[in-house]
């Protein structure tokens, strides 16, 4: 079990060092009017006021309490698959809980590259505000 959870959380470091993703723009005319220089400028403009208003682009909390949930419910199924074949409880539920705690730590590691929502709606708004038009996110 240890094992599972040291696999775990190095795929969650080494997830975590992936660059965060950025907008992407439509070529509109207020975008060929400034060029991409004026526009990575604006773009790390309004990510630093999204930071500063609080939107900040991670949201560990939410990722922390997922892994939690996930592990509760591992541990419940655990318990209850070993109930039933007769086996230790406490030794499956724990293994079960474990596995699920490692597996939900890795999948909250893919996700910590998308920025939070509310991060991308303050820099998509900000960015509209001064005339581009964000068409996704890479």
């Amino acid at each position: 079990m240890k094992r599972i959870l040291l696999i775990a959380v190095l795929a969650g470091l080494l997830l975590a060092g992936c660059g965060p993703k950025r907008p992407v723009l439509y070529p509109n005319a207020h975008l060929d009017e400034v060029g991409m220089q004026v526009a990575q400028a604006d773009i790390d403009d309004c990510i630093m006021k999204a930071e500063a208003a609080g939107a900040n682009a991670s949201d560990t909390g939410a990722a922390v309490g997922n892994v939690g949930k996930s592990a509760a419910i591992g541990a419940a199924a655990g318990a209850v698959f070993a109930a039933i074949m007769g086996n230790d409880v406490g030794r499956a539920a724990a293994a079960t809980g474990g596995a699920a705690a490692a597996g939900s730590a890795v999948s909250e590691g893919f996700k910590s590259s998308d920025p939070a929502s509310i991060h991308k709606n303050f820099v998509d708004r900000c960015l509209r505000d001064k005339g581009y038009e964000v068409i996704g996110w890479k």
